[in-house]
């Protein structure tokens, strides 16, 4: 009986842990601060097909922010050539502030997550991070927005 009610308090406080409101900003990692062109920067290469290896899929064709919840309301997302994925898009929205990103919870943060769909052979399909590198560098817009974000980093 003890430990039925230990366990049944334990329960109640992780549930009002869960349902207490979100911060008004999401903390950021010292080492990568948030500035107003490093989020218009990020929010252009979200809706960016470029970044996809025949240029269409964007961030935004899975993760639908304008209509559907942040999310492509799709059983299974649709990637490069039509591949389907073997899951749902989960959603975007407010996951500046998730501790675990994707279903599986893989990714600990967004600066980390941000790298997968880039070179996964289902969603963007480029073939590598070196590959994304090669082409944003091509794009002179892009090329002064990083300098200027990140210093020539």
């Amino acid at each position: 009986m003890r430990l039925a009610t230990t366990l049944l308090l334990a329960a109640f406080a992780q549930a009002a842990l869960a349902l207490t409101p979100l911060p008004s900003q999401p903390a950021t990692p010292d080492h990568n601060p948030m500035t107003p062109a490093k989020v218009a920067l990020g929010k252009q290469l979200f809706f960016d097909p470029r970044l996809s290896l025949d240029g269409t899929i964007s961030c935004f064709s899975c993760h639908n922010v304008a209509t559907a919840g942040g999310d492509d309301d799709r059983a299974t997302s649709v990637g490069v050539a039509g591949k389907l994925g073997n899951r749902s898009a989960p959603t975007v929205l407010n996951s500046a502030f998730m501790s675990a990103l994707f279903w599986d919870g893989r990714a600990a943060s967004l600066e980390e997550q941000a790298k997968g769909p880039l070179i996964n052979p289902v969603e963007m399909a480029m073939p590598n991070h070196a590959a994304v590198i090669a082409r944003l560098k091509k794009i002179p817009g892009y090329v002064s927005q990083f300098n200027a974000v990140f210093g020539g980093k």
